[in-house]
């Protein structure tokens, strides 16, 4: 599982590597990383491109870890294949005397939407799309990992505090694989760790961060509407779900937001409403799906309780019964000061100073990265990753979702380079 990074024979950390020669200069190095990712920017874009078209449901990212694996092992490092044959974790040695880690995470799985864009490399898979940018996040991690490999004797002159982790995460989508990959080991040893998300709002060549929350706490809930089924000309002999899961609909957005202070973000989104499938026959049951964000842990908790009381009521008139439950849940991510300023001088030397934006209130997006965050400290960014045609852009999860790909080679130097700069220097320790 570990790559180790050989150091000068008869010498020291930080020696020069032969006769009269000087240690490079962290300056040089990340000319170096850099020249070595936009040498390949071509490559990431053909391997993105390759991911796009085959993207995987949550938890079933098999052909995905293999591809992973295998670009792994052609850079010479030996990865660990997780549970189910999902997710892949690659511990690269820096000679760090402690041990200890900083990780870099990536995710694997993708969206349940079609890919209604017209380019050669849409999904080959109907009613799967990497509309959510991870195929970019893994080409992104990918290519840190083979920068690093390519610089192995410049990086063995260099003093490290800490090795670096790179983690391959099944099922962000589902809020389950970070938990799972936790529960696996991801985190041991690990003092912080890093990630970055593309953004089709900001401009690529730029970055956003924050520290706190980046993005908000999010539920997904499900109410099953069981009535009793009959004919549809004699409505009077059964139980209709419909206007109940209708009523639960037009409740939800009427009385939901009205339980919590106004001027805190909510974002409260039925997504999905199914009962029957014929014209003339009322059916058994309806279903009403979506999902709850908020800013604030106090008013998801307030307009959970609002739901369940509308659920009760509608019930109770309807003739109905309601089941209401709330699943996958994901707290706000949390972004650690001292992780996040790493990202900061990275960015700023990299791209400058104007565009490193720092971001006024966080995503009402839901992300499973804040299950690390609970642990030990991290940080997760924007990349900047919008079209430049600003008629083309669409949000994240949009069935014509797609990214400027410069930010992949832009996105692999910060993560890089911020990678290394917290292995050379990060003192923070867990909580």
């Amino acid at each position: 599982m570990q790559h180790p990074v050989t150091r000068p024979p008869n010498g020291t950390p930080g020696d020069a590597t032969g006769p009269g020669s000087a240690p490079r200069s962290a300056g040089e190095l990340e000319d170096l990383i850099a020249r070595y990712v936009d040498d390949r920017e071509e490559r990431l874009i053909k391997l993105r491109r390759r991911m796009h078209a085959t993207p995987e449901a949550s938890g079933q990212e098999r052909e995905t870890t293999h591809l992973v694996a295998e670009t792994l092992r052609d850079f010479g490092y030996e990865p660990k294949v997780m549970a189910d044959d999902v997710g892949v974790i690659v511990d690269i040695d820096l000679g760090a005397p402690s041990g200890t880690r900083i990780a870099l995470r990536s995710e694997l799985d993708c969206v349940g939407v079609n890919d209604d864009k017209q380019a050669y490399y849409a999904s080959t898979h109907p009613g799967l799309c990497h509309a959510c940018g991870h195929d970019a996040h893994t080409t992104i991690l990918l290519a840190v990992a083979g920068a690093i490999a390519e610089h192995r004797d410049l990086l063995s002159t260099r003093v490290f505090r800490h090795n670096l982790r790179l983690v391959f995460q099944p099922s962000e989508e589902t809020a389950t694989g970070a938990r799972s990959m936790i529960k696996q080991g991801a985190l041991d040893g690990v003092e912080a760790i890093i990630a970055v998300h593309v953004d089709p709002t900001i401009d690529a060549g730029s970055i956003g961060l924050r520290n706190g929350a980046l993005t908000s706490a999010a539920k997904a809930f499900h109410a099953t509407v069981r009535g009793r089924s009959g004919h549809s000309a004699r409505p009077f002999e059964a139980v209709d779900p419909i206007p109940g899961a209708t009523s639960l609909v037009g409740l939800f957005y009427q009385l939901g937001p009205r339980s919590m202070d106004s001027r805190y973000p909510l974002a409260l989104t039925v997504a999905s409403i199914q009962g029957g499938s014929v014209f003339n026959a009322i059916p058994d049951q309806a279903t009403v799906a979506g999902t709850l964000r908020a800013s604030r842990l106090r008013d998801m908790e307030a307009v959970q309780k609002r739901m369940h009381s509308v659920a009760k009521g509608v019930a109770e008139s309807t003739g109905c019964e309601i089941t209401l439950e709330f699943v996958n849940s994901t707290p706000a991510t949390d972004n650690d000061p001292d992780v996040i300023q790493a990202f900061a001088d990275i960015g700023s030397s990299l791209l400058g100073r104007d565009h490193v934006q720092w971001l006024d209130v966080p995503s009402l997006g839901g992300e499973d990265f804040a299950f690390y965050q609970e642990l030990i400290p991290g940080a997760i960014i924007r990349l900047g990753a919008a079209l430049e045609d600003i008629r083309s852009r669409r949000p994240l999860h949009s069935s014509l979702f797609d990214i400027n790909e410069t930010a992949l080679a832009i996105g692999a130097k910060v993560l890089a380079l911020a990678g290394l700069r917290l292995a050379s220097s990060y003192g923070g320790t867990r909580p």
